[in-house]
């Protein structure tokens, strides 16, 4: 397996992906296409911190977005979709950023840094710095001093992919606006709370209590089956009421499973121990790599081979990739 190549390849799509979900949601750039899906902003901004890397320019108009859009933001979500600690230390490097521009309490959170103290390059081709970036650098990573463009604008309410800016608009930011968005989205006829919280990335008590009020409002229906409670919402009602397109209410994606799952993978293939290594030594990586992948990919309705050898590891991710951004890349195209 060429690692090099896949890992190229895989980057030049997500940064394609990203750039074309930004631009519909604010960040300068010309958009190519209207996604017909509604975005989680706060999954999106994990995953484009990490993909970014690789292009400073994104990195930095994400930045001057957040800065501009910060109180339509969860941060605590936006601490809750991370997996790993190199997605909290990107978190914690643009929140301590935000604050330096626009001090407020919910943005003071001490940064966490490695113990060793070990400060690293923020982007892929980082040069030797003259400066650095005092609130990146308490989060340990290494960048030039960054001024917002001020080029960013608001979401477009009236886009597909923008509709959580709006249920937040009338709801908060809160849990019934996420609860509300997957309800709208999904095509599940009934969705448990377990199943909510977990596309939610908020706790099964706190949407629990959600759904309460909201079937308590008559804002959703609640039934029991088995035992165990389930929630449907008006989707014709709610749709005319948000006076959404004829299509009806956007697709929903579980896009904190799937982005997640990318930017694991992307991680995967730019270890340098890992570039050298025996097309053996690759395959088995890559078996136990599915592995860790294959809860969240069978939850987000991605099909993986469980019974893959080592030697079918590496087509099996491949296959993987292809079934999370194929279609997504196919519904932007028949977009433009």
């Amino acid at each position: 397996m060429d690692l090099k190549a896949f890992s190229e390849s895989l980057s030049a799509r997500l940064l394609e992906f990203a750039w074309d979900e930004w631009a519909q949601m604010g960040i300068s750039a010309v958009p190519h296409c209207e996604s017909r899906w509604a975005q989680d902003p706060e999954a999106l901004i994990v995953f484009t911190l990490e993909v970014a890397r690789a292009d400073p320019r994104l990195f930095d108009e994400l930045l001057d977005w957040m800065l501009l859009n910060e109180g339509l933001l969860s941060i605590r979500r936006l601490r809750a979709v991370c997996i790993d600690e190199v997605d909290r230390t990107l978190v914690a490097g643009a929140i301590a950023w935000l604050a330096s521009r626009h001090p407020r309490t919910r943005l003071q959170a001490k940064p966490p840094r490695d113990e060793t103290g070990l400060q690293v390059p923020l982007f892929a081709a980082a040069g030797t710095l003259r400066d650095v970036d005092p609130a990146f650098a308490k989060a340990g990573l290494l960048r030039t001093p960054l001024e917002p463009s001020g080029k960013s604008q608001a979401p477009d309410l009236s886009l597909p992919i923008d509709l959580d800016f709006r249920l937040r608009g009338v709801f908060g930011v809160s849990i019934r606006a996420e609860v509300l968005r997957i309800l709208l989205c999904t095509t599940a006829p009934l969705m448990t709370a377990s199943a909510l919280a977990r596309s939610s990335v908020y706790s099964k008590r706190n949407v629990h209590d959600a759904l309460t009020d909201l079937a308590a409002a008559a804002m959703i229906q609640v039934f029991s089956v088995s035992g165990e409670q389930r929630y449907q919402i008006d989707k014709r009602r709610w749709a005319a009421w948000l006076d959404l397109c004829p299509q009806g209410p956007p697709s929903h994606r579980e896009w904190p499973q799937l982005l997640g799952a990318l930017r694991i993978i992307l991680r995967w293939s730019q270890q340098p121990e890992l570039a050298d290594a025996s097309d053996y030594i690759q395959a088995s990586s890559a078996r136990q790599l599915l592995e860790v992948l294959r809860s969240d990919l069978a939850f987000a309705g991605v099909p993986t081979n469980l019974r893959a050898t080592a030697e079918d590891a590496a087509p099996t991710l491949e296959r993987v990739i292809d079934d999370i951004l194929t279609p997504l890349e196919r519904a932007r195209a028949s977009s433009r």
